[in-house]
């Protein structure tokens, strides 16, 4: 039989076994809590390393970005200022040029000079006979012995015979030499502003290289 104590002695180690296994369950379900917010706490600090990274790698590559495209817009500016450096230089390098040779009309040896223009001219317009113009002031140098000089220079040229004569009373507006061929169909230009026209791009890439070739000026 059953006494008193008995029973709660049964009780008290049946208490003490909940106790126990509540102890237990306790600590696996806190080991396991803690390995969860370790597991977490590893999850999310591999998800935040990998937001840095991309935004490192975003913003570098944005950095790169900006670079280049300001790089690029620094380049374009540096180009567009060398050429207008170049225009303006060029311009003025013709304008003090057209200026010393309106200055030679006149002067010992210009004759030499308007002979030449001609006789391109010739060789230019390829043409059995043309009229010569020129400026009031250079009409007045041309004679016939210039003429007939020009005549053997540019058959000496291209073996090819030109008879030329001058216009008379109609001067041509600018210097150097302008020939029509007769019959009015064919002209060549040879006056000083076309000449420049003709020789911009020589101009220019002696100004280039002026100031950009290091080892021309060497």
């Amino acid at each position: 039989m059953m006494t008193m104590e008995d029973s709660v002695n049964d009780a008290e180690a049946i208490i003490v076994g909940i106790l126990a296994d509540a102890d237990a369950e306790a600590a696996r379900i806190e080991a396991e809590a803690a390995a969860y917010a370790e597991q977490s706490a590893a999850r999310a600090a591999e998800q935040a390393s990998a937001i840095a990274r991309d935004a490192a790698t975003k913003s570098e590559s944005q950095a790169k970005a900006i670079l280049a495209d300001a790089a690029a817009k620094a380049a374009i500016e540096r180009r567009k200022r060398s050429l207008l450096l170049q225009e303006r230089l060029a311009g003025e390098i013709v304008e003090r040029a057209a200026r010393s040779i309106s200055g030679m009309i006149g002067q010992p040896g210009y004759k030499d000079v308007l002979r030449g223009w001609i006789t391109e001219a010739v060789i230019g317009l390829s043409a059995e006979s043309a009229a010569v113009n020129a400026s009031k002031d250079e009409l007045a140098l041309i004679d016939d012995a210039l003429l007939r000089d020009a005549e053997k220079a540019a058959l000496a040229a291209t073996g090819k015979v030109t008879s030329l004569h001058k216009v008379e009373g109609d001067p041509t507006v600018g210097q150097g030499a302008y020939l029509i061929a007769d019959g009015g169909r064919l002209a060549y230009d040879n006056r000083v502003a076309t000449r420049f026209v003709r020789n911009r791009a020589e101009i220019r890439k002696r100004i280039y290289t002026a100031l950009y070739d290091e080892g021309s000026r060497t």
